[in-house]
């Protein structure tokens, strides 16, 4: 990746005259990283979401792809490329030209995916560039509001009584969804059947269908569900009460302790972006995500906005990846054929 740095007055003469052609190529290059930065943006962006539409991802990336639109006057698309755990998304964000114009907006669970399947380890000197995190959000256990599980202890009794009775849905295997119910599972001592889907979006449809009991959700995702009455939540995974949502007991209150997972939403693009741009990215969405009405607004969709530099998000992942192998190890878990 080339630097910008400021000419010494040798190499500004070898580029006017063109004395050599690696040198000419190279002062070509070190102007059109400038101008890239610079000009950044001219065109239409996209953005990759490696999930389904209508979920916890996709929901965020759609208000954050609003607030980037409106900072920088352009339109920001997202495209949805939902499969294979998150890997066709990912995919084609490695392989997008490192320009800003294709970025991904990932959550927690694509990552965790990434790192079970072995497939990227998300190491960002090698596979991508972080850029920012943008929001973060709890889990919450929440069953369908016509199960007759109205509480926390109700379905601990119900399951230890039925045990093989109670089904779950995730949004695939090995996903956050999952593993945050094989943490429940085991630490509250029941069992359940896990059914998997292709994505958390199609997991709480069939929640709502009640083809299965129960699921973990983000509040985003299941607020406007709890509100009319069809889903009912029963946990917070959080370690003290969430201000999302505030009425609603977290587990180690009831009694269930060590369930304490959230999500993290994040713009990532691909390897060897100019840090210059990626940080004109953070800085701008940051920007435009601080302001009052912004955040109230996130808020009240059960959205916490969190922006970071580059630098911070790509710590941040490295201290995940570390977290969840270790809970993957604690709890046994094994991947799903």
């Amino acid at each position: 990746m080339l630097q910008q740095k400021t000419p010494f007055l040798g190499f500004q003469k070898l580029c006017f005259f063109g004395f050599a052609t690696a040198l000419s190529l190279g002062c070509f290059a070190a102007g059109n990283s400038a101008t890239l930065v610079s000009d950044f943006p001219n065109k239409p962006i996209r953005w990759i979401v490696p999930t389904a539409p209508g979920a916890g991802t996709d929901f965020t990336a759609r208000k954050f792809a609003q607030i980037a639109s409106e900072a920088w006057q352009q339109s920001v698309i997202v495209d949805n490329r939902s499969g294979a755990s998150g890997m066709i998304g990912l995919d084609l964000i490695a392989q997008a030209p490192a320009d800003g114009y294709t970025m991904g907006f990932i959550s927690v669970s694509q990552f965790i995916d990434a790192l079970l399947l072995q497939k990227f380890s998300f190491d960002p000197s090698k596979d991508f560039t972080p850029i920012s995190i943008l929001a973060s959000t709890p889990l919450v256990l929440v069953v369908n509001a016509t199960s007759g599980l109205n509480s926390l202890p109700a379905l601990l009794a119900f399951a230890k009584s039925h045990p093989g009775e109670i089904s779950y849905s995730s949004g695939g295997s090995g996903g956050l969804t999952h593993l945050a119910m094989e943490v429940f599972l085991n630490k509250s001592g029941i069992q359940a059947t896990h059914i998997p889907y292709k994505g958390s979006g199609p997991a709480l449809v069939d929640l709502l269908a009640s083809r299965v009991q129960m699921t973990f959700s983000t509040p985003p995702a299941v607020l406007q569900h709890i509100r009319t009455n069809r889903l009912k939540p029963l946990a917070m995974a959080t370690l003290i009460r969430s201000t999302l949502m505030p009425d609603v007991a977290t587990f180690g209150e009831q009694g269930v302790q060590g369930v304490a997972i959230g999500t993290w939403y994040g713009l990532i693009g691909p390897a060897h972006m100019q840090s210059e741009l990626a940080e004109k990215i953070a800085r701008t969405i940051a920007q435009a995500a601080k302001g009052a009405v912004v955040r109230e607004n996130m808020q009240s969709q059960g959205i916490e906005a969190q922006t970071s530099t580059p630098a911070e998000f790509s710590r941040l992942l490295a201290t995940e990846r570390s977290q969840w192998n270790e809970v993957v190890k604690t709890i046994g878990f094994k991947r799903e054929q």
